[in-house]
Parts: C-alpha cells; sequence; structure tokens
C-alpha cells in the first residue's frame, strides 16, 4: 500500500507543479503522510478516510493564513512614489474639471483637492491618486 500512496503523492505534486495556486500540494503532504501510517492501519477504506481529512484541514489551514497575510499586505506600487512631489500646471484646472500637471517629466491628469481653481504654470503638490488622476493643492 506504501506504492500506492507514493504514487498518490508523486501525481498530486506534479498536477501542483502545473497550477499556481499551491491547492493539489496538501494533498501531496497528506498521502506522504499515509505512507507512514499504512504500515499501521490495514483498512484502505479508513486510510482513504485519514488521508481526505488530513488533506483538507491542510488545505483549508493554509489557504486561511494565506488570504489573512495577503489581506495585511500593502501593495506597493511606482505610483505612490509621486504622492507629495511636485509639479507644474500645464493646463489649468478649475472646480471640479481635470486638467494637467508635468510631474517629474510626465504629464498627468489632475483635480483640485478643494475644488479650486489652479492657473496654469502654478506650482502643485500632490496629495494622493484616485484612480487615474492625481489630487493637488496649490503651493502657497
Amino acid at each position: 500500500m506504501k506504492l500506492i500512496w507514493l504514487i498518490v503523492a508523486i501525481l498530486f505534486a506534479v498536477a501542483e507543479l502545473m497550477t499556481t495556486t499551491l491547492t493539489l500540494i496538501w494533498f501531496s503532504i497528506g498521502a506522504v503522510i499515509l505512507i507512514f501510517l499504512s504500515s499501521i492501519i490495514d483498512s484502505i477504506l479508513i486510510q482513504i478516510i485519514i488521508f481526505a481529512i488530513i488533506s483538507t484541514l491542510m488545505l483549508t489551514i493554509a489557504t486561511k493564513k494565506f488570504i489573512k497575510q495577503d489581506k495585511d499586505y500593502k501593495y506597493n506600487t511606482n505610483l505612490q512614489a509621486i504622492i507629495n512631489k511636485k509639479g507644474i500646471v500645464k493646463e489649468t484646472i478649475y472646480p471640479n474639471k481635470v486638467g494637467i500637471v508635468i510631474i517629474e517629466g510626465e504629464s498627468w491628469s489632475a483635480i483640485s483637492y478643494d475644488n479650486e481653481e489652479i492657473d496654469k504654470e502654478e506650482m502643485v503638490e500632490v496629495l494622493k491618486i484616485e484612480g487615474v488622476k492625481v489630487v493637488v493643492k496649490k503651493i502657497d
């Protein structure tokens, strides 16, 4: 029976290599555990039940742990690098309208933080990013 569990472990491991989800590896580990338990437990039905319980528990616990880690992770992108940077208004930003700002040589669609008009050639500071627009305020 140990040979069968070894084959099952290898098959699940190979199947896991073909995916990107870390799902099948737990079944492979469950089969490895059953290689050792099969020398104690003679009943094939009980072995299969234990395999299912161990694999499912490991899958559930690991998935919850990875999801929790992912929720707590703050994704850093290059966009965050422009927050607090200074720029020059290329096209006037009118209240509730989009204008254009040049930040480090790149053109960005921009809106005013407090809906004030910011004239062309004025200096602004980036406060945050909303969608594809930067939110700016005039530098006094």
